[in-house]
């Protein structure tokens, strides 16, 4: 009397965008033409120190790279603005409209737009992961985009979706902010890296999808 049909929050659909509407998305938020990106996905205080570290290792060896940080709570703009005013960098924030400028962090400091700033990252770390912050962000529309992912060790509001993708292969954990920036300058410096990850989390994706056809067909055939 027992059917297991899935997850329904792995059928959730993303409108995807063009490559002419991700150059325009890039303009907008203030990330350069070209380059890579590292997005952290709704980030928590302390996670955002690590990023700014991690972006600033990979510029010293050299790599092409800019920081996208969505935080997970919009009305921490004001700390977010302290923190990034004594980093070094330059930044802007998307709710003061277009960037006239490329700049080196850009913040997504807006509601209902992160699937959409997902599709430009090179590399996502799920927030609210590291200690200590404790559940986690989800990583499912991440992985449905093919993105390789990074996340900390306290993901306990997804732990069937986390085991999972740690088993495919799709995924990477750290364990603390100075794992998660070696880990972060590793892969945003290793191509391969990341096209094993996106590759892994593809796969993970088709082949967990479905849980809403197999719900509905079965509430069908219960109704007779």
């Amino acid at each position: 009397k027992l059917v297991t049909t899935g997850n329904l929050k792995l059928d959730v659909a993303i409108p995807l965008l063009d490559a002419a509407a991700k150059d325009a998305l890039r303009r907008a938020v203030g990330l350069p033409a070209s380059g890579l990106v590292l997005l952290g996905s709704s980030t928590w205080p302390g996670e955002e120190e690590a990023l700014l570290e991690a972006l600033r290792q990979a510029r010293a060896r050299g790599l092409a790279v800019s920081l996208l940080l969505v935080p997970r709570h919009a009305e921490r703009r004001g700390e977010l603005r302290a923190l990034l005013a004594g980093s070094g960098f330059n930044f802007h924030f998307r709710s003061a409209g277009p960037a006239p400028d490329p700049v080196d962090v850009a913040v997504g400091d807006t509601t209902g737009e992160l699937r959409a700033l997902t599709q430009l990252a090179d590399l996502v770390f799920v927030g609210k992961s590291l200690p200590p912050h404790d559940g986690g962000q989800t990583p499912v529309e991440a992985a449905i985009l093919g993105k390789p992912v990074l996340h900390g060790p306290h993901m306990t509001n997804f732990r069937d979706i986390i085991r999972s993708l740690n088993e495919a292969a799709a995924v990477r954990r750290v364990e603390t902010p100075l794992h998660l920036v070696r880990t972060a300058v590793e892969l945003l410096a290793d191509t391969a890296q990341r096209e094993a990850l996106a590759a892994a989390a593809r796969e993970w994706s088709a082949a967990n999808r479905g849980a809403t056809d197999r719900t509905l067909a079965e509430i069908k055939r219960i109704l007779g």
